[in-house]
């Protein structure tokens, strides 16, 4: 059976993906060189996996449902722009959420789950952010960088019950995702 390219994501509602897109909007206007990521894609990774044998993935979802088990929804606050490594050589351009001990824990409970799977753990600490776009070129960074600092928005609300397996395949015009398998988080 042929191996998924799979990660674990936490979904936004589809409101405060419209709130996202707009606040997208604005940067895309710098008509920097940026692939943009269209609205549906918008989720936090909690985890990439890359590819794996489905056998795998069926005991990793499994075990997840274990161990997320008593796991309460919460809510975050999305409330800051910013970018991969740094406004110097932005690579990957972000919202980001509010540090949140409920998300932190959410993703250590995942990492010690693939762990034992044998994925690889992160060794850059966590930042929960929804990828806006990536950099492709150099052409005119400048002004989206500026943009970058002077792009202000309300905090975005968002009620955050499920996690989600999700299948990424890549085509020519880039990733395609759909959803594996959802793990309700409690009320």
């Amino acid at each position: 059976m042929p191996r998924i390219r799979a990660f674990i994501a936490l979904p936004t509602s589809s409101e405060v993906k419209q709130q996202i897109a707009a606040i997208q909007a604005k940067l895309i206007e710098t008509q920097a060189d940026v692939r943009w990521e269209g609205s549906e894609k918008f989720h936090i990774t909690l985890k990439f996996l890359g590819d794996c044998e489905p056998e795998v993935l069926h005991s990793l979802l499994s075990d997840l449902q274990t161990s997320l088990r008593g796991t309460r929804s919460f809510e975050l606050l999305y409330d800051a722009l910013g970018c991969f490594p740094n406004m110097t050589r932005p690579r990957v351009v972000w919202v980001g959420a509010q540090e949140n001990p409920q998300i932190a824990t959410l993703q250590r409970l995942i990492e010690d789950a693939c762990g034992k799977f044998g994925f690889a753990r992160e060794e850059r600490p966590f930042h929960a952010h929804i990828t806006l776009g990536r950099v492709k070129g150099n052409r005119p960074l400048d002004r989206l960088t500026e943009t970058l600092k002077t792009v202000t928005f309300e905090p975005l609300q968002a009620r955050c019950g499920e996690i989600h397996l999700m299948r990424s395949e890549l085509q020519p015009t880039g990733s395609v995702y759909s959803l594996l398998n959802s793990i309700p988080l409690l009320p």
